[in-house]
């Protein structure tokens, strides 16, 4: 049987959307000691999705100090304890996918023997992670783990799930390779071509849907000898989304992925392909179609320790 720990997380946005952050953090509920702190900004986003950003980093670290601990998770976000506790329906795509991240998380914890509960606090007992958010928003990245006092071991960090931000101390830029979708004859060039570029071992290949993009996202991963992961986030705009959600659902898609840390292979449409490239670029919504995204064809972006995006080339096939 696993420890007890408490995971308290709040996020926020000035504008919503606007620019957001997060705040979680890790006690031992007996003596109330604080066991880790973390804190990211999350660029442009709504006051929901900063909230279950918060979440989710907080459920991380819970796991990565005991993956079979009996956790508990206090926020002042009702909307996230009662989708979080299935009494609430999710409505929101960006929500969905950021629940499911959730519910994968409570599903490991479970079977390692633990448990997780959601609990909702009142806004003024939940100060310390509203002033964690608060330095997310102000641009501030924070990772501090403690050791508890006596405790038999100290947190392990977890190598197969990233973590929610790039990782403090990072002295390499991370690579990002944006491939568009395209036939056969096209996938199979682009992932000559990505085989060329990526000589990292620790690669992962994103597509947005399995079935529009397996071709292209398959192809790639079979080139590269990994199993790619799906994340719908990086899906074609859906029937009456707005540009301002599509904007939110991709830049939180490139937040993700900027967090892991890892040279990274996407598979999309050229739609969030442009969309990056508007938001790295500062570009506004009337000149992001003046950017060439062609089928089949590469953009590649490196992502500096201080946070600065470098766009190395768009649109080469």
């Amino acid at each position: 049987m696993g420890r007890s720990l408490r995971v308290e997380a709040d996020g926020g946005s000035r504008g919503n959307p606007g620019v957001a952050g997060y705040g979680a953090l890790v006690r031992d509920p007996g003596s109330g000691e604080v066991l880790v702190e973390l804190a990211a900004p999350l660029g442009t986003a709504s006051n929901n999705v900063a909230e279950y950003r918060g979440m989710l980093a907080g459920l991380r670290a819970a796991r990565t100090i005991d993956p079979s601990a009996d956790v508990e998770v206090g926020m002042d976000s009702k909307l996230v304890v009662e989708q979080m506790s299935g009494r609430w329906k999710i409505k929101h795509p960006d929500m969905r996918e950021l629940a499911r991240q959730g519910r994968d998380l409570v599903a490991e914890i479970t079977a390692a023997g633990g448990s997780v509960e959601f609990v909702w606090m009142p806004r003024d007992a939940n100060a310390h992670a509203d002033a964690l958010s608060n330095r997310g928003m102000d641009g501030e990245e924070l990772e501090e783990w403690r050791e508890q006092s006596g405790a038999d071991h100290a947190p392990r960090r977890d190598t197969e799930q990233a973590p929610t931000r790039p990782r403090a101390g990072r002295e390499e830029a991370t690579r990002i390779v944006l491939v568009c979708r395209g036939g056969t004859e096209q996938s199979e060039r682009a992932a000559e071509r990505v085989a060329a570029l990526v000589d990292d071992a620790d690669v992962r290949v994103v597509t947005a849907d399995p079935t529009r993009d397996a071709g292209t996202g398959e192809t790639v991963a079979e080139r590269l000898a990994v199993t790619p992961r799906a994340d719908a986030d990086w899906d074609e705009p859906s029937e009456g989304e707005t540009h301002e959600e599509l904007t939110t659902r991709v830049v939180t898609a490139w937040e993700r992925v900027v967090a892991d840390g890892r040279t990274a292979v996407i598979a999309c449409h050229r739609t969030p392909i442009l969309v990056v490239l508007a938001h790295v670029l500062g570009l506004p919504r009337e000149r992001m179609r003046r950017l060439a995204v062609d089928p089949g064809s590469l953009t590649a972006l490196e992502v500096r320790p201080d946070g600065e995006v470098l766009v190395a080339f768009t649109n080469r096939t």
